[in-house]
């Protein structure tokens, strides 16, 4: 044999032992760092929603909220989260509807993470939660409705509102991601 046939052997495995090195250090990372534990299922893709905030100035200071699904995926009620912030010159709370659907139309403990009672969770002849259609899937021309408290955040017009912006944001808990987004300024 001549010198410049044993000089190929060696270069070949060295750079099989650097391959091997990288796939092992790759492989080893991964379970290390937790990469696979932030691969989340994809969210439903709610291409559309449109939103209403209703208020009546009557002795009943009713202010209702209505999110509309447009178009897109359904989207298993069970899997939804809706966080609801008011603020203004009085006021700067936040509410979370969680745990849904609801039994009947009435909020439960269980469906609040409301320390300042911002949502009305109001009795079965105030509705305070509504998902029609089926009340387990938030499908196209469905509608999630309910109602802010005016003893915490007023929104109605007067000489001074204690509320001037309302922010409903909808959550696909699985996915981790936003779906519907609405900024109310009344």
């Amino acid at each position: 044999m001549n010198q410049q046939d044993r000089a190929v052997t060696p270069v070949i495995a060295t750079i099989l032992m650097v391959a091997v090195m990288i796939v092992l250090a790759a492989t080893i990372s991964v379970f290390f760092f937790g990469v696979t534990e932030d691969i989340n299922e994809p969210a439903p893709n709610v291409a559309d929603t449109k939103g209403e905030f209703e208020i009546e100035g009557d002795w009943r200071g009713t202010q209702i909220v209505q999110i509309t699904h447009v178009s897109g995926d359904n989207v298993a009620v069970e899997q939804i989260e809706i966080v609801v912030r008011a603020s203004g010159p009085d006021v700067d709370t936040e509410a979370r509807l969680v745990n849904l659907p609801a039994e009947g139309t009435t909020l439960d403990a269980e469906n609040l993470n409301d320390p300042n009672n911002l949502i009305d969770d109001g009795n079965i002849n105030r509705n305070s939660i509504i998902i029609d259609e089926d009340s387990n899937v938030w499908a196209t021309g469905s509608t999630i409705t309910f109602r802010i408290n005016t003893g915490v955040a007023d929104f109605r017009k007067g000489e001074d509102p204690e509320a001037d912006e309302l922010e409903i944001i909808i959550v696909h808990t699985e996915s981790n991601t936003i779906i519907s987004e609405h900024v109310f300024r009344p």
